[in-house]
């Protein structure tokens, strides 16, 4: 590999800690969906487009979630189901629920499974309650903008959060509906912990999907590895649903046996396993690089140092910015040379380069 020297368009870190970060960006989550809380404790409610597959951010935004509604409302969904679920199925066992809709970065025109199903399950239900959990917003089509504004029009009582204020201004813009900057959920996780000791320099977790721009695996030092987290672990699925079942006996709870229940289990398992294999990960690692919005914000939930580039659209720095995710060991780089370049010099200063 070329050796290269920092550069000054290497953005160095702020005076805040990391920990300093997840309370701020916890209590604005709050503030933010406060107004829902009302709603969400008088009545039974949904919560829809569970992501079942192997990406770890997305997992952690479904567990963190889990975890804000746990500690704000104090009861599980009364109905959960992901994309595959046919719609009008879905609506019919969602009347009078309030209907939340998974988070992340999929409001837009680049993972139509997801928005297809958003657009029909709030087009099949304009009278009904709903959340759209904190998205986004990125069309490469204005005609696909225009037609998700039509579809959301009759939804009168639409709450949607958006984590960045150009998701924010475009949807102010674009659609009819109640409008609020938040936060990701995956902050309502708090502080983390590292699984294992490191035993590498650094791990590149670089994008290998349609939203990478293109940094392709190559030769690295001893002690560097390159990797994406998409991939779940073998016969997972088939390893939690036998838990679940067996739980649910062991319970002897009927409650605990119904269909919900294990399916609410079933899926919050499956999310676990994946963010734990997220931070596994992470936790080999001395100093991160990466492209992917989760890997630095699981990295600041676990005070790791590390060095974000942005993604196709700008996903990453358009979040830090509007929240100021950036801490006392947390970097932002225009290029992977950057990048490297500032994982190179993190190394040097801290002494711990392998050889």
């Amino acid at each position: 590999m070329t050796s290269l020297t920092p550069t000054a368009t290497v953005a160095p870190a702020t005076a805040q800690t990391h920990l300093q970060v997840i309370s701020r960006l916890q209590g604005l989550i709050d503030q933010a969906l406060s107004p829902s809380l009302h709603t969400l404790r008088a009545g039974p409610y949904a919560l829809l487009d569970y992501p079942d597959y192997g990406n770890v951010g997305d997992s952690a935004i479904w567990a963190g979630q889990i975890a804000w509604l746990a500690k704000n409302i104090g009861k599980p969904a009364s109905y959960l189901t992901d994309v595959y679920a046919p719609v009008a199925e879905v609506s019919s066992n969602v009347t009078s629920h309030t209907l939340l809709i998974q988070g992340g970065g999929n409001f837009g025109d680049l993972w139509p499974d997801n928005q297809d199903f958003r657009e029909a399950i709030i087009g099949a239900n304009p009278t009904s309650t709903i959340l759209q959990f904190p998205q986004s917003i990125h069309y490469d089509n204005p005609a696909n903008l225009s037609a998700t504004a039509r579809i959301l029009k009759p939804a009168k009582h639409l709450r949607l959060l958006v984590r960045d204020h150009e998701s924010y201004a475009l949807a102010t813009q674009a659609f009819d509906c109640d409008v609020t900057l938040c936060p990701d959920m995956a902050f309502a996780l708090g502080p983390l912990q590292r699984i294992g000791a490191p035993d590498l320099d650094v791990l590149l977790l670089m994008r290998t999907d349609k939203e990478g721009v293109g940094h392709l695996p190559q030769s690295w030092p001893k002690g560097w590895k390159q990797d994406d987290w998409l991939e779940d672990t073998p016969n997972m699925h088939r390893d939690v649903l036998r838990d679940s079942r067996i739980k649910a006996v062991m319970s002897l709870s009927p409650a605990r046996m119904s269909r919900i229940a294990r399916r609410n289990y079933y899926y919050n398992q499956l999310a676990e396993r994946r963010v734990t294999r997220g931070l596994k990960q992470l936790s080999r690692a001395r100093f991160v690089i990466t492209d992917r919005l989760h890997v630095h914000i699981l990295s600041t939930l676990l005070g790791l140092p590390h060095c974000f580039l942005d993604n196709h659209y700008g996903k990453i720095s358009r979040f830090s910015a509007a929240f100021s995710t950036r801490w006392s060991d947390s970097y932002q780089a225009k290029t992977l040379p950057e990048a490297v370049a500032c994982a190179q010099a993190w190394l040097e200063r801290a002494g711990t380069v392998q050889g």
